[in-house]
């Protein structure tokens, strides 16, 4: 009974313990992996350690697939495997796209670290090959080798006319909820046809962007091509969508620098399976008085919506508003996600022509990170930052602030230019390099507990305790931060044991999980 009482002791500290920790902020971020075409290994840094795996692409009566393309499209380690990581040109060089061999085989180099603490320990491989649908999974580095089977899928091919019955032969895009498609072609007839993609259920819409003019839009499409390798839609007719017209709440100050929203329609349909959604991303200008316009949305869905301006930060949305306007979410993770996140969306429901939205914001603060060496002199030139995240409901996260509307990857695809030039455009809002007195200024940082790091070569920062990272943790409650960051002469810093290592050290002594 003894032992028994001071198991059910520890098993409440602990549950508190981890309770408070995630009540201090834990979160999460999102990096975007390198996809520059390459037909060699990469150019890495002499310091660097790569190590190599092997991938063996198969069809799906098992035999070999020569050339298809193989590359990385993101990271885990083994000690925390629910980050993902992107892969970091800057120290391992671009990343490679290798083709199989006539024996389907790809050997593919990664790094053993990720980080001073992080070992790599699952690969996220991409594979496309005009005869298949793309794959994108995670695979263990261990795997000797990974065996990645493509399937052959189906493309679709369509027409679409306007409201008039003109035939539309330019311009032309879908967006669909199937794994392995957005890539689609206008052939000289005007017939649009995808890509191969996984032979499932699911929706589309048929899109047309227009210069300078608001976009059209289809209806939602059902298909079900069961045993098709196509599918043909003819005469789709399109249509203008909704007008969004909004504005902030009368609590923010006018006139609005530097404003403008991010919105987003994401519609998971299989919840089993991440890559079975429906998604679309837009982005409008905020005026000085406060008010934004979209010209054209998907018609009849729910609108995720992030403002944005200097000063100020997206308000928490209440959890009944979101569950109204969003059918078929968790009621209790719309609530763990509001309160992990920096930032989540207010949402409302859209019609078929023209819809009102009013949203809220509050306060941000400036955080004046002061760098400094081990003997309180300031340092120059160190890479600072924060990672305050914002979370799209039944879809993923970025920084917050960060924008990717369909219509700029579509553009980007038709000018043949590779996703990461879009997203290496991107410079975040909340990272930097410090100055000759070694500060770096932070703005519209969002209240809660948020993250800092600070980077320089052959220096290190002391690791907080509960996550076991190089990082300072502050709780900026809406104001303003003054905060200094000492760096210290690498591997002269005691190693900080993690929140996660004690509680793997007390479930191994009190014999329960």
């Amino acid at each position: 009974m003894k032992r028994k009482s001071s198991r059910s002791s520890i098993e409440f500290a602990l549950c508190v313990f981890v309770v408070m920790a995630l009540m201090l902020g834990f979160g999460a971020s999102v990096s975007l992996a390198q996809e520059d075409d390459a037909t060699e290994k990469p150019k890495k840094k002499p310091d660097v350690e790569m190590l190599e795996c092997k991938v063996k692409v198969v069809d799906p009566d098992g035999h070999p697939i020569e050339d298809a393309i193989v590359y990385c499209t993101g990271i885990r380690s083994k000690e925390e495997p629910g980050s993902h990581w992107g892969w970091r040109d800057g120290l391992w060089g671009k990343v490679p796209k290798i083709k199989s061999d006539p024996d389907g085989i790809v050997t593919m180099p990664y790094p053993k670290m990720l980080s001073d603490d992080m070992t790599t320990g699952t690969m996220t491989w991409t594979v496309e090959h005009p005869d298949f649908s793309s794959y994108r999974r995670d695979h263990s580095v261990d795997d000797d080798p990974a065996k990645i089977e493509l399937e052959r899928g189906f493309r679709i091919a369509l027409t679409a006319v306007d409201e008039a019955g003109e035939k539309i032969k330019e311009q032309l895009y879908a967006v669909g909820s199937f794994e392995g498609g957005g890539k689609w072609e206008v052939k000289k007839n005007g017939t649009l046809v995808s890509n191969v993609m996984k032979k499932q259920d699911g929706i589309l819409r048929v899109v047309c962007f227009r210069e300078d003019q608001p976009t059209l839009f289809s209806e939602e499409i059902e298909i079900k091509p069961g045993d098709k390798s196509r599918v043909l839609l003819k005469d789709v007719k399109l249509a203008l969508g909704c007008r969004v017209e909004g504005r902030l709440d009368d609590s923010v100050t006018r006139p609005i620098k530097n404003g403008y929203i991010i919105a987003s329609i994401s519609k998971k349909l299989d919840p089993n399976n991440w890559q079975s959604q429906w998604h679309w991303s837009d982005e409008a200008t905020v005026a000085e008085d406060g008010t934004f316009v979209f010209e054209s949305l998907p018609p009849n869905e729910a609108l995720q919506m992030i403002p944005i301006c200097d000063g100020w930060v997206p308000a928490k949305p209440k959890v009944k508003d979101v569950l109204a306007a969003l059918s078929g979410v968790d009621p209790d993770r719309v609530k763990s996600s509001i309160e992990a996140f920096a930032a989540t969306p207010q949402v409302v429901k859209i019609g078929e022509t023209k819809s009102v939205a009013n949203l809220s914001m509050v306060k941000a603060g400036t955080v004046t990170l002061k760098v400094v060496d081990k003997n309180g002199d300031p340092l120059a030139g160190v890479k600072a930052g924060s990672s305050p995240n914002q979370f799209w409901f039944n879809s993923g996260s970025q920084i917050l602030g960060d924008s990717y509307p369909t219509r700029s990857m579509w553009e980007l695809q038709q000018r043949g230019e590779d996703l990461m030039t879009f997203y290496k455009s991107k410079k975040s809002r909340y990272y930097g390099e410090t100055d000759s007195e070694g500060i770096m200024r932070m703005k519209n940082m969002p209240p809660g507990w948020q993250r800092l790091v600070a980077y320089h070569e052959g220096l290190e920062m002391r690791s907080d305790p509960r996550s076991g990272r190089p990082e300072k943790r502050i709780n900026m409650r809406g104001k303003d931060r003054r905060v200094t960051i000492q760096l210290h002469p690498k591997g002269s810093l005691p190693k900080t044991e993690t929140m996660r290592e004690t509680w793997n050290k007390l479930t191994e002594l009190f014999e329960f999980k």
